[in-house]
């Protein structure tokens, strides 16, 4: 996106300031990189340190502290960066308008979800978005890694709830059944568990998120019970989780959707059924923005339409 703001400004000679770079400034630092700026801007990594360079000319100051390594803002960084953003804001409203005003949703919408979600769900239903809307681009990006919706670029993410970000809007899809778990000859080796306070002597497979163990929580009449063990089996990955448990490996806490095909079958047996694990909530989230492009506002009312598929697929059947 190339673009130019000029300024009138009485105390200079010349009457006007270019003040294209604030823009950048303001992408610098989100980035923490001239570099990233740079790349994510389609320009010249010199360009963006020119422009900065002519901006804390014009300012009079330094905005930034430079090292091989980081960045941080000066005491004038910190004071300038709010209004930098502002129009940093602006500008892309106004392209987002001007996108619009042709009535004609177009651009690319860049999505996270869950890779197990991805596959099991969420293709068929994006498959069905691009049928619905062909002049916008999906970039679907499958992982279980955390991703930073912001410095990432991503204008929807699937989590399971709660969340946790305030910036953030969350639209609640549909409450997600968890079950434990392990394979019929896996409990024929080791029978099963009574209570969850069991599972500390049994073989268990994790997940984890960054390093963050997803807690196994379970409730029975007026007893809550949460199990934390650390497993000698960790994954960030439900599907291979599900085919460690299926192979013998361990006992495994997970989407009840992921393992019906499985239970119903036989392959896999649920435990403790008596104890219900705590639901947890898939949610559709996505920064909090005054102005939302006419894309992302068809792929919301779109989302909106699948509530009940999402809790179709997403909760136990009860038959």
């Amino acid at each position: 996106m190339n673009f130019t703001i000029l300024i009138w400004d009485n105390k200079s000679q010349t009457g006007m300031k270019e003040l294209s770079a604030l823009p950048l400034f303001a992408k610098v630092v989100e980035l923490n990189s001239f570099a990233k700026a740079a790349r994510q801007l389609n320009v010249p990594t010199t360009t963006v340190s020119r422009k900065i360079q002519q901006l804390e000319h014009d300012l009079g100051g330094k905005l930034l502290n430079r090292s091989t390594r980081s960045l941080s803002l000066t005491e004038l960084g910190t004071q300038v960066l709010p209004k930098a953003q502002l129009i940093a804001d602006t500008v892309s409203e106004l392209y987002s308008d001007a996108e619009e005003m042709a009535n004609q949703p177009i651009g690319t919408l860049t999505v996270s979800a869950p890779k197990a979600l991805s596959q099991d769900l969420l293709a068929p239903m994006l498959a069905e978005f691009r049928a619905r809307y062909p002049t916008i681009r999906i970039n679907l990006a499958s992982s279980n890694r955390f991703q930073d919706l912001t410095k990432q670029n991503i204008d929807f993410a699937f989590r399971l709830g709660p969340l946790h970000d305030s910036n953030l809007v969350a639209l609640t899809l549909s409450p997600v059944k968890y079950v434990l778990a392990a394979s019929k000859a896996f409990c024929d080796k080791y029978g099963e568990p009574l209570h969850p306070l069991d599972l500390y002597q049994l073989p268990c497979i994790r997940n984890h998120v960054e390093g963050y163990f997803l807690p196994w929580r379970f409730a029975y009449r007026n007893e809550e019970v949460e199990v934390s063990n650390q497993s000698e089996l960790i994954t960030d990955d439900f599907n291979v989780t599900k085919e460690l448990a299926l192979h013998g490996a361990g006992i495994c806490y997970l989407p009840y959707s992921l393992l019906r095909a499985n239970i119903q079958t036989g392959e896999m047996v649920t435990i403790l059924n008596e104890w219900i694990p705590e639901d947890r909530t898939m949610l559709l989230v996505y920064p909090d923005k005054r102005h939302m492009p006419l894309k992302s506002q068809l792929f919301i009312k779109f989302i909106r339409e699948k509530r009940d598929e999402f809790k179709l697929n997403l909760t136990r059947s009860q038959n």
